[in-house]
């Protein structure tokens, strides 16, 4: 088998030049290199090919036969080079790029809207898909590497998970105006399981805090109606169905005047939201710039929290 000729990117460059420019002295000109260069970079490509590349005079310089069949493939094959090159540049500077990642469908609604559209702002060419779904199915999307990285609760630490907290918020009641629940001096497990319950589904971060919190308290939280999404919980509360269990951040009180809500004075009703990736990730630039500016954060208290004024933080 015989071995490939030992050509390098600058004695391309270097013959292409010359054939273009008909001129070794151009082409070192162009090139910012010396003449001398020019000629030894030809020579040993010649060498290396067991070509003549150019016939010279003492008043012209022209391509050989086959350099001439060389020009139209190595002009095509070094624009293709280049072309990667320069979009690696792009996403290494965030000039483009994607940011793909994984969160409940709470965070994907209240909390990115405002903080990509900012970051966008600085990166317009970065584009960003967003997947959402329950907790427990978050973690399986970071698992399988279908997204860089989540945002989500994790009921218990992963070996190969990078885990970063992102805010605490608490679960409180939703009900409506005149419902019996009114009345209790205290909200604690007992009192809850007292009345019909509407819970998020199985697999959800809220679900399992509540089981949790209940069984904390040798109880079991039956649900009267269970929802996967909050949207269809708080539906649920509108008809009259039972008080609803939901982070605070996941209803909005303007949007219907009959609606209310309390603190549940128990321990466990709370919930920690982190940025969760695979240790051995390594992340696009443009989502390591993107993280950077969501840990840049401090005091959120809750996922309806305005967006703060960036441009100090972001990363250039």
């Amino acid at each position: 088998m015989t071995a490939s000729p030992n050509i390098s990117l600058l004695q391309l460059r270097a013959f292409l030049a010359v054939s273009r420019y008909g001129s070794f002295t151009r082409a070192a000109e162009v090139l910012h290199r010396t003449q001398p260069a020019i000629t030894q970079q030809i020579r040993s490509l010649e060498e290396s090919l067991g070509l003549k590349l150019f016939d010279r005079t003492t008043r012209h310089l022209r391509l050989t036969e086959a350099a001439a069949d060389l020009v139209p493939v190595l002009s095509a094959m070094l624009k293709q080079l280049d072309d990667v090159v320069d979009a690696t540049q792009d996403l290494r500077h965030k000039r483009r790029g994607t940011v793909r990642l994984g969160c409940l469908p709470s965070v994907a609604a209240l909390y990115l809207p405002g903080r990509v559209a900012e970051f966008r702002r600085h990166y317009p060419g970065v584009s960003f898909v967003v997947s959402d779904g329950l907790g427990d199915q978050v973690v399986g999307m970071v698992k399988r590497g279908e997204v860089d990285f989540g945002i989500t609760d994790v009921q218990q630490p992963a070996h190969d998970l990078r885990i970063r907290p992102l805010l605490r918020e608490t679960i409180q009641i939703l009900y409506l105006d005149g419902h019996p629940i009114a009345q209790a001096p205290c909200i604690d497990v007992d009192e809850l399981s007292r009345h019909d319950l509407i819970l998020t589904a199985p697999g959800s971060t809220v679900r399992r805090i509540v089981d949790t919190a209940f069984a904390a308290q040798g109880r079991v939280a039956i649900a009267t109606c269970q929802a996967s999404y909050n949207t269809t919980a708080i539906g649920m509360v509108q008809a009259g169905l039972g008080v609803a269990l939901l982070p605070a951040s996941g209803f909005d009180l303007d949007q219907d005047k009959r609606l209310r809500t309390r603190a549940i004075e128990a321990p466990g009703f709370d919930r920690e939201l982190c940025m969760i990736q695979l240790k051995d990730r390594c992340m696009p630039p443009s989502t390591q710039a993107f993280l950077a500016m969501l840990e840049a954060e401090t005091g959120l208290q809750s996922l309806r929290d305005a967006v703060p004024a960036w441009s100090a933080t972001l990363p250039g």
